[in-house]
């Protein structure tokens, strides 16, 4: 379990008192002591290994362990833990000692009395309670330690320790106001509008509209139940309530109730696709530009930098002017404030807008700041005012199908190539996780239906298994000949009233092909046809 450093002169840390009755580690076979006591005894010994005080005296004490109360050489400026803290705050000078995320939030140990050898961190654990504190520690051979102070100021090394203390395991909830200080810190005041100043144009500002002016609405499932997806949950609506935001939560029947425990605004939406044409219809009802949200992003953020022109494969020269180049923290409101202002001064016509879909800036910036024909991801989206929905048949790949459905109807989407995610994606549990299956079939059914609906826009990806390339270029819609039905296009005599389209299925407009929902049976013969046609062999 470690040693246990020196919290206050002279007196063992809370973590010893707590280690000190658990039962003695065994000694090894070459007879060194590993106990807090041996490892005490040894720090403050001057009798070293050969060569090994010249090595480390370089960069840290010259000695096994450092007390928490001796500053290392040099003063604590120039030390590792100094260095290390920097790099946390993103290369800038820390704020003040109680600004920093590390900082307890209420009836904390004051950090003008903590150790000189321990630093306030600029960051924060999810599970530390928000009476404790977490800093950065120097270590003897001039490496770095991350450790909590207790409220009482005992330097703690080991999570287990602490939730021995606690007499139970520490989770996100222990941890609330925590996670509200960790958004403040990345999202300043008036952070928003000084990106919206600094990388819209004049004629785009025009088209900025206010938070209320949107409908936001975050799309879940099953994880309100686990800590980590409650953790996730609350840093999304936390986002939100930085900039005075409730956004409506989508999620399963079964875990409603769940979702509300956590103070949020939840109705049923049911499965998937459901979900997210219920939040297309609620927004288009209100009369307000729809934006969707996944429940596992921790961050937005847009890189400001030119288009850069890819020889080859080789991205270092992209990976050195992402890393030149200047990011913006932003909040869900403001990305969406970006996205809706491009779209309507664009001039070209898009009812749908999104971000990259990795979060790879070095690829994202060999690309123009915004493409019209390229795949918009399900994660974060701008609809405005369209009659375009999700097919209910597909249960994955549905994001894909949309920016179909889009592109057919208003010949255009945008996509912005400097706006980026942090998401999870498949580590998650519940979701769209719990859709997968090992074999992959669920995937390879809907990419049979994309496919079957798209003829030419989707081809399997070599590369990534069960994963598909979009080209709308290649898009031949009279190479197939249930892609009219499917796409929602009119038939050239009226269809027989047992064929009447279903709830939900959407006709023309203005002479313009749209999505539609389909008859099951329609759908199964489509689907048997595209998996006898198709090479699956490839994928699996």
């Amino acid at each position: 379990r470690g040693f246990c450093g020196l919290s206050l002169r002279g007196a063992y840390s809370e973590e010893h008192q707590l280690m000190a009755a658990m039962p003695e580690p065994q000694q090894p076979n070459n007879g060194v002591d590993v106990t807090p006591e041996g490892k005490r005894k040894r720090a403050q010994s001057p009798c070293q290994a050969p060569g090994t005080e010249a090595k480390t005296a370089r960069v840290g004490y010259g000695k096994a362990m450092s007390s928490p109360w001796e500053l290392p050489p040099g003063g604590i400026e120039g030390s590792p833990a100094w260095q290390f803290l920097l790099q946390r705050c993103g290369g800038a000078q820390p704020p003040a000692p109680e600004e920093r995320l590390g900082a307890p939030i209420e009836d904390g140990f004051p950090v003008s009395e903590w150790p000189p050898n321990v630093l306030v961190d600029c960051e924060r654990v999810c599970w530390l309670p928000d009476s404790w504190g977490q800093g950065v520690k120097n270590t003897g051979p001039g490496g770095t330690y991350i450790v909590w102070v207790s409220p009482k100021g005992g330097i703690f090394y080991h999570r287990p320790t602490i939730e021995k203390s606690f007499g139970r395991e520490l989770t996100p909830f222990d941890s609330s106001r925590g996670r509200m200080r960790s958004v403040q810190a990345h999202l300043g005041p008036s952070m928003d509008e000084d990106f919206l100043r600094d990388v819209l144009t004049a004629e785009e500002r025009q088209h900025i509209i206010p938070a209320n002016g949107f409908r936001f609405c975050v799309i879940s499932a099953r994880r309100a139940r686990t800590p980590q997806g409650a953790h996730d949950i609350m840093v999304v609506e936390a986002q939100f309530k930085r900039m005075g935001v409730r956004p409506t939560w989508y999620v399963d029947a079964a875990s409603c109730e769940d979702y509300r425990r956590l103070g949020l605004d939840a109705v049923v939406g049911g499965k998937l696709t459901p979900a997210r044409n219920m939040a297309l219809d609620d927004a288009q009802r209100e009369g307000k530009p729809c934006v969707q949200v996944s429940d596992d992003i921790s961050k937005w953020e847009y890189v400001l930098r030119e288009k850069l022109e890819m020889k080859g494969g080789d991205f270092s020269e992209a990976n050195a002017a992402v890393a030149a180049a200047k990011r913006y923290s932003l909040s869900p409101v403001a990305a969406a404030q970006l996205l809706l202002a491009k779209m309507r001064a664009s001039g070209l016509g898009p009812r749908l807008g999104g971000v990259y879909p990795t979060a790879n800036a070095a690829q994202g910036i060999s690309q123009d700041e915004c493409t019209y024909r390229h795949f918009i991801l399900g994660d974060f989206f701008v609809a405005d005012d369209s009659p375009c929905r999700f097919d209910s048949t597909m249960t994955l790949k549905e994001d894909y199908d949309l920016t179909a459905s889009h592109l057919a109807r208003h010949g255009a989407v945008l996509r912005c190539n400097r706006l980026f995610l942090h998401v999870k994606h498949s580590t998650n549990e519940g979701g769209a996780v719990a859709t997968r299956d090992s074999d992959g079939s669920e995937e390879r059914k809907n990419i049979a239906i994309l496919q079957t609906k798209w003829p030419g826009a989707f081809s399997l990806n070599g590369k990534r298994k069960d994963e598909v390339i979009f080209n709308w270029s290649r898009y031949r819609p009279g190479a197939a000949g249930d892609a009219k039905a499917a796409r929602g296009e009119a038939a050239a005599a009226p269809k027989p009233p047992a064929k009447a389209p279903r709830e939900g299925a959407r006709g023309q407009q203005h002479g313009k092909p749209c999505a539609a929902d389909i008859s099951g049976e329609e759908c199964k013969a489509m689907l048997a046809r595209a998996l006898r046609e198709a090479s699956f062999i490839d994928v699996v």
